[in-house]
């Protein structure tokens, strides 16, 4: 039985309600503004830009059959192919330090884009199907890798600027300008490589490098053929390796060669000096 005078659940005054809202309001409104910026900071970090495109250059996801034009500022992420076609280049900027530049007729796949490990450090993997491709390799975190591989060459770096062609047979050739990259043949299912830290050598500064190797190097050495696999190449060394895995030829090279004064290699020399 209801008391006399009962005039129902007692209600905000106006002047308090309608305050009440608007805080309610801005609360929900600075709590979506949070998460979104989140949301494209993670989505923003797992891609990486053109920031040179020259030519005719396309981009597909690997799902897909047809591939889509790449435009300056455009982006790929895991799962992507990227290709260049005659007389065309591309840069691709993965954060503020690193790079990989495709030469003409380059085909690579993006198969892992800062993906984060089951120990917590992220792996950035690229395939080479075909073509040239420079990389300038900064930045990253103290266990993070950074890996690019043939079909019979892999190669992982840190603090690292060096080439990678592979030409239409599957042989492999791996330049190293300045640090060190370490070597392996992925037909023997290693999964991903470890770091520690060994001193920079070939690269002429007194920074230090951490790099892949089962034991300190003190310098730059010739690779033999029973020993390529799980090598350390060091500044303006090289190794080519043929098809049938084995190795064709090996030791230092100088910026005098004749494959050093292409436009290609002029070109990234260039781009990496204004950097």
């Amino acid at each position: 039985m209801l008391e006399p005078g009962f005039q129902g659940p007692a209600r905000l005054e106006p002047d308090r309600e309608v305050p009440m809202r608007r805080w309610m309001s801005l609360v929900g409104f600075v709590t979506f503004i949070i998460a979104a910026g989140v949301l494209y900071a993670q989505d923003a970090e797992a891609d990486a830009v053109f920031t040179y495109v020259d030519g005719d250059v396309v981009k597909k996801q690997a799902e897909l059959e047809e591939w889509e034009q790449a435009l300056l500022n455009s982006r790929v992420s895991k799962g992507y192919q990227v290709r260049t076609y005659v007389e065309s280049r591309a840069e691709l900027t993965l954060n503020e330090s690193s790079i990989v530049r495709l030469a003409p007729r380059t085909t690579i796949d993006v198969v892992k884009l800062f993906e984060e490990s089951r120990e917590g450090y992220n792996d950035t993997l690229f395939q080479v199907e075909e073509g040239d491709i420079w990389a300038a390799v900064q930045g990253l975190g103290e266990d993070d890798s950074f890996v690019i591989t043939s079909d019979i060459m892999g190669t992982a770096c840190r603090g690292t600027t060096y080439r990678v062609n592979v030409s239409e047979d599957g042989t492999t050739m791996l330049r190293v300008y300045s640090g060190a990259v370490e070597l392996w043949d992925p037909m023997m299912a290693i999964l991903g490589p470890g770091f520690w830290e060994t001193e920079s050598v070939g690269g002429g500064g007194d920074e230090r490098y951490e790099v892949v190797g089962p034991h300190e190097v003190a310098g730059p050495h010739e690779v033999s053929e029973e020993e390529w696999r799980l090598k350390l190449i060091t500044g303006m060394q090289q190794i080519i390796v043929g098809p049938d895995g084995k190795v064709v030829q090996r030791g230092a090279f100088a910026a005098t060669d004749p494959l050093e004064q292409t436009d290609w290699v002029l070109w990234n020399q260039e781009r990496d000096a204004g950097r």
